[in-house]
């Protein structure tokens, strides 16, 4: 392979043809490249604009913020106007480079910007302030830049109580458990499950509860959105008798609940890659 083979994916390219070996190469190197090229646009966005992307999307548009202080020095541009709003075009040269003296001359400390304390390298999203988990400060993509903290998550508890229970659910099915009945004792592994279920006919009654589960749910959340119904989001008034009265020890439960559903998540995820992958069973040995 040459002297980028460090042994690791040639596997991947054993046994194609010289044309295919090279397309595959030369579209590695143009997917390099521009990943270079990408990096370097977003290292130069992070640092002269605040907030990240989505939020600068919300707030200043598609095309981003103003780029005025690029071209207010150039001459073409002072006569021509390019991208310079009209008001300062009006102006004229002179008092445009008069504005421009009076603003060397001004203070330019730069404000401090609170960092997240879950991911210290960006900015904490203060709309999580006060929601349970917002002192961490925890939303690295930025998600709740452009969709309502309620709705995110009211997604967020839901996939997470989900994966929490598919996850012991696929360990239990792989470890043997099965419910009683002949065809049931017949699944594999928790990979044929689903299959077999389908076509044993068994899918068809799960479907329709768990629809009826998902309307009731999708009727709660909007009347809370509404503030129809006084609800948190992920409430569903089940369970709540659980968590402790303190109000204190009442938030690190369900912060638990929070942190627990998203490592259920990734759990999950390579749970179900590892079973495909290597074709065995929980522990994947």
């Amino acid at each position: 392979m040459g002297l980028s083979d460090f042994g690791q994916g040639t596997e991947l390219l054993e046994g194609i043809d010289d044309a295919e070996l090279h397309r595959k190469q030369t579209a590695e190197r143009n997917n390099g490249r521009l990943a270079m090229v990408a990096i370097m646009g977003l290292l130069v966005q992070d640092y002269l604009f605040p907030g990240n992307p989505i939020a600068n999307m919300k707030t200043t548009g598609w095309w981003g913020p103003s780029v005025d202080y690029f071209v207010h020095d150039i001459a073409v541009c002072q006569i021509a106007g390019c991208a310079l709003p009209r008001e300062r075009r009006d102006a004229g040269l002179t008092a445009m480079r008069a504005t421009a003296s009076a603003n060397v001359g001004a203070s330019s400390t730069k404000p401090v910007t609170e960092m997240s304390v879950a991911v210290p390298f960006l900015a904490y999203p203060k709309v999580l302030r006060g929601w349970v988990g917002g002192e961490k400060g925890f939303d690295p993509l930025g998600v709740t830049d452009a969709l309502p903290v309620y709705l995110v998550r009211e997604a967020e508890l839901k996939h997470g109580r989900i994966c929490m229970l598919a996850t012991v659910g696929w360990i239990a099915t792989d470890l043997g458990m099965r419910f009683p009945g002949e065809k049931f004792a017949a699944i594999a592994n928790s990979v044929n499950a689903h299959d077999q279920c389908v076509q044993a006919g068994y899918m068809t009654p799960f479907l329709g509860a768990i629809g009826t589960f998902e309307l009731y749910s999708l009727w709660l959340i909007f009347e809370g959105w509404e503030g129809k119904a006084q609800r948190d989001a992920g409430d569903y008034f089940l369970g709540k008798k659980f968590l402790p009265a303190d109000p204190e020890k009442n938030a690190s439960m369900r912060m638990k609940e929070i942190e627990n559903g998203r490592l259920a998540m990734f759990a999950f995820s390579g749970i179900v890659t590892q079973a495909v992958v290597t074709g065995k069973t929980w522990p994947f040995m």
